[in-house]
């Protein structure tokens, strides 16, 4: 009968590691079989439950043959995962990894193993760690179970180097005046086992000798006697909380191969400090026999506070916290452990089960989670409140960064070597903070995993920014990946977007582009054009010199997504047919187009200048003919309409009194406004209609596809930074600074709608106006215009807020709460703007209730003044 695959393999394995005491792996049977990898894995997991084989769940999974009639491989001992030592230790699998790596190896080096030296802080976990890898080694059968673990701290004999001597080598009779007898030292009662010394940095220099002369020989003399050997066989660990390169002799460091740095508490991961401080807990709710309630401030003040004697000292401050508590109510049947300023938030660890550890964003202020501070960042651009944010979260919360190694390093200065070439290819000065910002997000990309739905997110709220700053970011991230990290990183684009926004400016009503062929020339004739007018007027393509003009046109015609609709484009090339690059690109663009070739860079200079003085495409074509002995070709682009359409699908009423809105703030009396019902629009739309020639833009209420007309939905308008609605649909339409309080009449209508089902009593028409003239005091005060997605969030926020303080004089749970200085600040100047609601509502807004209100501006309103 045939023999199965799975029986083929298991002779292939009794005749290979039928007798292996170190077993095998799947990939050790590659050649055994004719099937994949995962196929092995199968037959071989089937052969476990068989019995005919077992497994150790290391990494790779090892297998062994079982022998009839053992329980155990031939292996001298099989460590499962259950019984593994450093299986419950905090970080295993996490920053203590490659500590719990070379510990292991230490223990399985064949013979005694090899000498551990612990170093970090005191209190990081030296001597926990020390026991885990006795027990360790007794589950690995390398040691026998009886063989003893012995601790001595080398700092209780700092003073006296001989009484050392002898608590570690033992002493004969007559040794010392009082050693009447002799004595066994450390080195006897260790012997099979393991030797802790802690504090090893407090050893003579000449028992550090004794030591490593015991260790080269196996045997050790003596105090008192320095001809009688005494053999021993035992594993060292030491400890220490020094330099080890400048407190041990290079003699004795050098004899101790495996050396393991722990990390303080405060660089541990979020996650790890979490599981730590909920560990410490459940081993007090245990204890007390009570479940512990503890407030989700503490535990955040416990996560993010240093702790100056780290684990232990946190370990210790737990302890007291749950015994003062238990011995003020010890009848209660939990114990609550709580701040002056507690959220509410309660963190339940129960006495009796192994809670599951909690979601680290539910522990943390919402306005400290990653995802928020990104959020915030790129809707208000400040970059000051960034780098603060993003500096505590680095260094503090996510445990990333080290404090003192935030602005230092080798990647820190590849950065700013790449910062250094982005200002020389744009002619934009990057600032500190600018460069703290870029350095600060970078940091977070590369040790954080990037979120799909959070990348989506925010690049749709940074659809606000200048097509320039949009290049200026794509340029910052090609340099940072050729020069400080070879990977993607699509977090950064929408971030260095916002960041470098107001730093480009409003994009030029002209766009250049330099192509040419050559490592650099592109490069360098824009650079030279860029820096000496001060402004990122070019962007430069590099060709290389086998390149076709059908790929320069292919590459052109990517690029145009990136460019202002309507602005104009001067493209220079070197060679090529012009008249083709001319006929391909005009297809695929709005606005005027004038292509040169034969560039140089007096040529990209001249007409950076051009387009930096605001010259028209005109003015520039009339000053290129001749100058440049080149051949010009020009477009004249779309012809401007003479209409705006406006159509809500809820029907006339609304779409007139857009009409009226809109009206108020033309520029051109030429201009006619236009209601249409939705469903003709959308026939006329469809079917191409002439009746359409001409428009300018449509506004609807509900979003459509018009093709090449300009369609503008009134959550775009209302949502959308004013930069890109001036950008992209109301060039030239309105007077100057009109489009602003045009917006604030629309989210006024549309608020006014929203807002009257959800008040009780108050005139939704009257409150919406009194709260404007509020909202209007803040934005003098911080000489800012806020966006209007912002200012509809305040009017429902403050017209809700008055009625709720009138009812039950609203919300109060932080009136004790302390204020930091902006806090203060905002606190102090409100009742002013105040003024007229509370005399005519007859009402104090509580603290509270100011708060946040502050919350909801904070990212708009900060300034450098707050740090």
């Amino acid at each position: 009968m045939a023999l199965s695959a799975k029986e083929k393999l298991f002779h292939k394995i009794l005749t290979h590691y039928a007798e292996s005491a170190s077993g095998f792996t799947a990939q050790d049977c590659a050649d055994f079989i004719s099937v994949n990898r995962s196929v092995i894995s199968h037959y071989l997991n089937r052969l476990c439950e068989d019995g005919r084989l077992v497994k150790e769940n290391t990494r790779p999974v090892r297998f062994y043959v079982r022998h009839s009639g053992q329980d155990a491989p031939v292996r001298a001992c099989i460590v499962s995962k259950t019984e593994d030592a450093f299986l419950n230790l905090i970080g295993a699998q996490g920053s203590l990894s490659e500590a719990v790596s070379l510990c292991r190896s230490a223990v399985d080096y064949p013979g005694d193993g090899l000498p551990v030296l612990l170093s970090g802080e005191s209190g990081v976990g030296k001597s926990y760690l020390a026991s885990l890898i006795y027990q360790y080694a007794v589950e690995r059968r390398v040691i026998a179970a009886d063989k003893p673990f012995v601790e001595l701290n080398c700092a209780d004999y700092a003073n006296n180097p001989e009484l050392l001597s002898a608590t570690l080598f033992g002493y004969t009779r007559g040794a010392f005046t009082g050693a009447d007898r002799e004595k066994r030292g450390a080195f006897d009662d260790a012997d099979g086992g393991f030797l802790f010394l802690d504090e090893v940095h407090r050893l003579s220099a000449e028992n550090q000798e004794k030591l490593f002369l015991f260790m080269d020989k196996g045997y050790f003399y003596r105090l008192g006697d320095n001809r009688t050997r005494h053999p021993a066989s035992l594993r060292f660990i030491f400890a220490t909380t020094e330099n080890i390169d400048t407190v041990l002799l290079n003699t004795f460091r050098r004899r101790i191969p495996v050396r393991v740095t722990l990390p303080n508490y405060l660089s541990r991961p979020l996650s790890e400090r979490v599981a730590q401080i909920l560990h410490f807990l459940r081993q007090e709710a245990r204890s007390l026999q009570r479940d512990i309630h503890l407030d989700n401030q503490l535990m955040h003040q416990l996560v993010i506070s240093p702790v100056r004697g780290n684990i232990g000292e946190l370990k210790n401050q737990i302890k007291v916290m749950c015994a003062s508590a238990w011995s003020d109510n010890r009848e209660a049947e939990f114990i609550t452990l709580y701040t002056p300023h507690s959220t509410g938030e309660v963190l339940v660890v129960s006495a009796h089960d192994r809670d599951r550890l909690p979601d680290i964003s539910d522990l943390l202020p919402k306005a400290m989670r990653d995802d928020v501070i990104f959020r915030d960042f790129c809707h208000s651009g400040n970059v000051l409140l960034l780098n603060r944010k993003m500096e505590q979260w680095l260094t503090t919360i996510g445990g990333l960064v080290p404090a003192e190694a935030l602005y230092s390093g080798y990647i820190w200065q590849n950065t700013m070597h790449a910062l250094n070439e982005l200002e020389t290819q744009t002619g934009i000065q990057c600032s500190q903070e600018i460069r703290k910002a870029i350095w600060l997000c970078l940091s977070y990309a590369l040790h954080m995993p990037q979120d799909t739905a959070t990348l989506a997110e925010l690049q749709s709220i940074s659809d606000y920014v200048s097509g320039k700053a949009r290049l200026l970011a794509e340029e910052c991230v090609a340099l940072l990946t050729r020069h400080v990290v070879n990977q993607p990183l699509p977090l950064l684009l929408p971030l260095l977007s916002c960041a470098f926004h107001t730093l480009a400016g409003e994009d030029d009503h002209i766009q250049g582009i330099i192509v040419s062929h050559g490592r650099s020339t592109a490069s360098s004739i824009a650079a030279v054009a860029n820096q000496l007018t001060g402004g990122y007027y070019f962007k430069a393509f590099d060709m290389p010199n086998a390149t076709s003009t059908r790929e320069i046109i292919d590459l052109l015609i990517a690029h145009l997504s990136h460019l202002t609709q309507g602005a104009g484009l001067v493209i220079l090339v070197d060679m090529g047919s012009l008249k083709e690059i001319y006929e391909e690109i005009k297809r695929h663009l709005h606005g005027e187009l004038l292509v040169i070739n034969n560039v140089s860079t007096a040529m990209a200079l001249d007409i950076a200048s051009k387009i930096q003085d605001k010259l028209s495409m005109a003015d520039i074509i009339d000053s290129a003919k001749g100058a440049y002995d080149v051949e010009t070709r020009y477009y004249a682009g779309v012809m401007p309409g003479n209409k705006i359409i406006i159509s809500c699908i809820s029907g006339e009423g609304i779409s007139h009194k857009l009409k009226d809105i809109v009206q108020r703030y033309l520029a051109q009396e030429d201009i006619d406004i236009m209601t249409m019902e939705y469903d003709d629009l959308k026939w006329k739309i469809a079917h191409s209609d002439p009746a359409l020639n001409g428009t300018r833009l449509i506004i609807t209420t509900t979003d459509l596809e018009a093709g090449y007309i300009p369609l503008l939905s009134v959550e775009q308008l209302i949502k959308e930074k004013t930069l890109i609605l001036k950008r992209d649909y109301f060039s030239g339409l309105l007077t100057e600074g009109g489009l602003e309080p045009m917006i604030d009449e629309v989210v006024k209508l549309f608020t006014v709608e929203g807002v009257a089902s959800r008040l009780s009593f108050l005139n939704p028409v009257v409150i919406i106006d009194e709260v404007d003239a509020v909202i209007k005091q803040y934005e003098a005060f911080y000489k800012i215009h806020f966006e209007s997605y912002l200012r509809i969030n305040l009017f429902m926020h403050i017209a809700l807020m008055i009625e709720r303080v009138m009812v039950n004089n609203g919300v109060r749970h932080r009136e004790e709460a302390e204020l930091t200085l902006q806090q203060q600040a905002f606190v102090a100047v409100h009742d002013t703007f105040f003024q007229a609601l509370n005399r005519k509502y007859h009402i104090t807004l509580p603290l509270t209730e100011v708060l946040m209100i502050y919350e909801i501006m904070e990212p708009w309103i900060a300034t450098d003044a707050s740090w």
